[in-house]
């Protein structure tokens, strides 16, 4: 959802060339269908004249421009006989005030929602009127199915202002009941936080025997562990596997340790030497899933609910408006950004007391959520071991190709592979991997580097030098 304020002034960008062309000077909405058709891009002198972008003509709507295909998205208003009628009929929104058949004044509008993909208004932000916050001054009227729009007034049906009265059942009714229900939500509260912290235990110590690099990356990213790392004393030495000092203890760690430490894929080495927690970062995400898996099963809670401060996504898109009653549309929409935490804190719910009035069997949903984490974490980690299990096949077969073996290379049938001296070769690699018996091959590679006399240089039938 976007609101109609944000759109003025956006850039237009087309897609084919990158270019920035035009921006949105106002938007052409049609009051019969409730339905925003398109933007005006430049009035002119004559609405025959004016430039015009279409809604179908629009590819994206983001948080900093508007995407078309190209710059011929945009037209003269003559070509799109309905924006053109909308045009001429000159009707102004903003100020108008909005009132019901029966007489109840909702406010004055300053400003309209719309679905960004179907251009359907969803509805008016007001100024005033008999549902006003006290706080802000401001309400929203959802829109309805039919709007007449006059010189000063705009008409709703009157169902309209029951829509914009907040329902004071479900969480509320609850609240209000008597002090011990109060009493009860606290232990309610208290078990639940138990029970994720017996949870979080039990992952701990299996997270110790669980250790290792490719744990550690699973949980702590590693570009996040050399900034951590970073200008950190390193409480004991570090060494490689060949005995060498990476870091010793009591040194600050350096650009120069980071970069070796990546050389070497010891940066988990480093990051745990100067003091980094796996098992706390693992606590961290457990207790962001337990409130994340809590929110979206209390969400429905909201419903009915007034909205006391704007929500957005991370893209710019509006979740909720203040002022706004919670809707199922609205509660749906959430979900699918991702946004239910901050619905519930927006109208003034915590995870606890959401949780509380939805059911008994939420403890083991939360519990469930959490080892769902665990296990996608295990696997993240198990996905990194293997990853770095081949690449580390891949870096010993590079190294063994075109060397003799010293060993004879027997298959299972004891039929030879290679012979002490033989050159590495392809072939040889892929029949000793069907042979179950590359690990053999790979640790028979002759490694040294022969070092050439002047007398293995010269060629024998001339007696001349070979190089020049």
């Amino acid at each position: 959802m976007r609101n109609g304020k944000g759109m003025i002034g956006k850039p237009i960008v087309a897609y084919d060339s990158g270019e920035e062309f035009n921006s949105i000077v106002d938007l052409v909405f049609d009051q019969e269908s409730n339905q925003l058709l398109g933007f005006l891009v430049d009035e002119s002198g004559w609405f025959s004249d004016a430039l015009v972008l279409p809604l179908t003509n629009v590819q994206a709507i983001g948080a900093d421009a508007v995407i078309v295909a190209s710059r011929d998205a945009i037209d003269s208003a003559r070509e799109f006989p309905q924006i053109q009628n909308i045009l001429e009929r000159d009707n102004t929104l903003k100020g108008t005030r909005i009132m019901t058949l029966d007489g109840r004044d909702l406010g004055t509008m300053v400003d309209l929602y719309f679905d960004d993909t179907s251009g359907a208004i969803e509805g008016y932000e007001v100024s005033g009127g008999i549902f006003a916050d006290a706080y802000s001054g401001r309400s929203f009227v959802p829109a309805p199915d039919t709007l007449k729009i006059g010189e000063d007034i705009a008409f709703v049906p009157s169902e309209t202002a029951d829509l914009m009265q907040e329902q004071v059942g479900g969480i509320r009714g609850a609240m209000q009941t008597a002090s011990g229900k109060v009493q009860e939500m606290a232990q309610f509260t208290g078990e639940k936080a138990q029970e994720a912290a017996q949870f979080t235990g039990e992952k701990f110590q299996e997270a110790t025997t669980f250790a290792g690099t490719s744990f550690t990356n699973a949980i702590v990213d590693t570009e996040e562990q050399e900034a951590f790392i970073l200008g950190k004393v390193s409480q004991k030495t570090v060494e490689t596997t060949d005995g060498i000092a990476l870091i010793h203890e009591g040194q600050i760690v350096n650009s120069s340790h980071i970069l070796a430490a990546r050389n070497l894929n010891m940066t988990n080495e480093l990051y745990h030497a100067t003091g980094g927690r796996v098992t706390e970062r693992l606590g961290d995400r457990l207790s962001g899933t337990i409130t994340g898996i809590g929110a979206n099963i209390g969400i429905e809670q909201a419903q009915g609910r007034r909205v006391n401060k704007m929500i957005f996504t991370p893209e710019g898109s509006v979740v909720a408006v203040e002022g706004q009653i919670v809707t199922p549309k609205v509660i749906e929409r959430a979900k699918t950004h991702h946004q239910e935490q901050a619905l519930l804190e927006a109208v003034g719910l915590t995870t606890g007391d959401a949780l509380r009035v939805t059911g008994s069997n939420v403890g083991q949903q939360v519990k469930d959520g959490a080892k769902g984490l665990w296990e996608q974490v295990k696997e993240t980690a198990s996905n990194l071991q293997d990853h770095g299990t081949q690449a580390y096949e891949d870096k010993r077969i590079k190294g063994a190709l075109g060397r003799p073996v010293t060993r004879v290379i027997l298959d299972r049938n004891d039929e030879v592979i290679l012979n002490v001296g033989e050159l590495i070769t392809h072939q040889a690699i892929a029949i000793s991997r069907d042979a179950d018996v590359l690990e053999v091959l790979l640790d028979s590679v002759y490694t040294e580097t022969p070092t050439l006399s002047l007398d293995d240089l010269r060629a024998p039938e001339s007696g001349k030098a070979a190089l020049s």
